[in-house]
C-alpha cells in the first residue's frame, strides 16, 4: 500500500477532522473516498466542474419561481426566531 503525505492549511484540516467525526469515520476513509470519487469521474465531468463549479445537474419540471416559492415556504428558522 502506498503512502501519501500532504500538507493542508489548518482550516481545511480542521474541517476534514470535523466531517470525519460527524460521519464516525477516519481521515483516511474521508480522503480515500474523495480521491476515489475524483478518479472515477470522467475527464469531461472534471473539466465541467472546473469551469462552472457545479458537480451535477438538477432536473425539475417546475419554473424557477415555483422552486423559489417552495424553498422560501419551507424555511421556518427565521419565523421561529422572530417569535
Amino acid at each position: 500500500m502506498g503512502k501519501l503525505m500532504v500538507e493542508l492549511p489548518n482550516n481545511i484540516h480542521a474541517e476534514l477532522k470535523k466531517k470525519a467525526a460527524e460521519r464516525h469515520a477516519t481521515l483516511k476513509t474521508i480522503i480515500t473516498d474523495l480521491i476515489e470519487d475524483y478518479l472515477s469521474a470522467s475527464p469531461k465531468e472534471r473539466e465541467r466542474e472546473k469551469k462552472t463549479g457545479l458537480c451535477g445537474s438538477w432536473d425539475d419540471e417546475r419554473s424557477a419561481e415555483e422552486i423559489i416559492r417552495d424553498v422560501r415556504g419551507r424555511r421556518t428558522w427565521f419565523t421561529r426566531r422572530k417569535a
